[in-house]
């Protein structure tokens, strides 16, 4: 069995258990092309001129603006969407020949192409935050649109639908989203139908088999608020603020040039500890998160333990409407012949249509699973 996926921003092939790293050519050509292009115009942010100009911070790192958002099979071998800086693409890859050049589908400037699913030459994809459908030259047609966002496409195993779970964006107030519910999308019929939805609980990652059953993931939802702040709040703040600043870099300045702090309470390494970046932070927070998900879900019997809180369950919906819990703490999942294989962010786990568990092998953080050579998956 062979499983692409998708984890660290990298992509990855599971092949009967082992697993290598698959090298991404559209990738590395525009990180390479960006980094020689910054190389010829680094004398632009040093020297005496740049300082004089106070232009003197430059991040040549190109890769940075390079983010791989979907893998999807695609007859013998897969698709992947990619935004690379501010161009959105859709390229084809072959699994047995992961150095071969790769195909070209689609390529949009200031365009984001999130998830993908593919079935018979068609693509269903996210474009800039709703559900479109491309053919194998490029051309596509948009189905959704409005204060929404639309996320994981699947093409229905059993009639020409695609589901996809979406969420509502509030007019006003910022960065905040409704929960998530699920969307049966019917291209000729013209017609969009909520297929599942639940007050309080978030549903994701929508499937179906050839059986009738329905699949997703479900976890409690948690309200965005707004990372906006009232404008009287920030007028009112903003003289504390400033002198926060002003102290705060005179006594940087101090330490590093001084040796020691203006507050002598304070220890010399207690700056370094206070200039985490952001993304230093939020790492630090989520591994600390995951260590104590995997401790719960040791502690509540997990037989294969993942570090994802248990409230996040892989449910399934059969044709009579009853409900069954396949496994918790899933980060990801896709549908296979013997069952459905589950990433629980530590491994890629198989659970068996007779209700086993087997681990099929280690994989980190691995998601946008899709199973290559097998029919009515995506």
């Amino acid at each position: 069995m062979k499983i692409v996926y998708i984890s660290g921003n990298s992509m990855f092939l599971c092949n009967s258990g082992k697993v290598s790293e698959l090298p991404c050519e559209r990738a590395e050509k525009y990180t390479d092309a960006v980094n020689e292009i910054n190389k010829n115009k680094e004398w632009k942010h040093s020297g005496a001129g740049a300082m004089f100009r106070e232009d003197l911070e430059h991040d040549a790192d190109a890769s940075r603006s390079v983010r791989i958002n979907g893998v999807s099979a695609a007859d013998d071998g897969f698709i992947y969407s990619a935004v690379l800086g501010e161009m959105g693409a859709i390229y084809r890859k072959s699994a047995d020949s992961p150095k071969a050049p790769e195909g070209h589908i689609y390529t949009g400037m200031n365009r984001d192409i999130g998830d993908i699913a593919y079935k018979n030459g068609r693509i269903a994809a996210i474009l800039d935050g709703h559900l479109a459908i491309f053919d194998e030259r490029g051309d596509y047609n948009e189905l959704t649109d409005g204060h929404s966002a639309e996320a994981s496409p699947f093409w229905s195993a059993t009639d020409g639908r695609l589901f996809c779970s979406t969420r509502g964006r509030a007019l006003e107030g910022g960065n905040v989203f409704s929960a998530s519910s699920i969307l049966a999308v019917d291209e000729e019929a013209g017609s969009i139908d909520t297929l599942f939805a639940e007050e309080g609980n978030d549903l994701l990652e929508p499937k179906n088999d050839a059986d009738g059953n329905y699949y997703f993931i479900r976890q409690p939802y948690k309200l965005q608020k707004s990372e906006k702040e009232p404008v009287w709040k920030s007028v009112l703040l903003f003289p504390v603020r400033l002198i926060k600043a002003l102290f705060g870099f005179i006594n940087a300045f101090s330490v590093l040039f001084g040796g020691e702090p203006l507050r002598k309470s304070q220890r010399k390494g207690d700056v370094k500890s206070k200039t985490k970046s952001p993304r230093e932070q939020y790492i630090e927070d989520r591994l600390r998160e995951a260590e104590k998900n995997e401790k719960e879900n040791a502690a509540a019997g997990d037989k294969n333990p993942g570090i994802l809180p248990r409230s996040r369950v892989l449910v399934r919906i059969s044709p009579d409407e009853t409900e069954t819990i396949l496994c918790k703490g899933v980060l990801d999942y896709t549908l296979c012949g013997e069952g459905v294989i589950c990433s629980n962010g530590k491994e890629l786990l198989l659970i068996g249509k007779d209700g086993s568990e087997k681990v099929i092998a280690k994989a980190e953080l691995a998601e946008k699973l899709s199973v290559i050579n097998e029919k009515n998956v995506s």
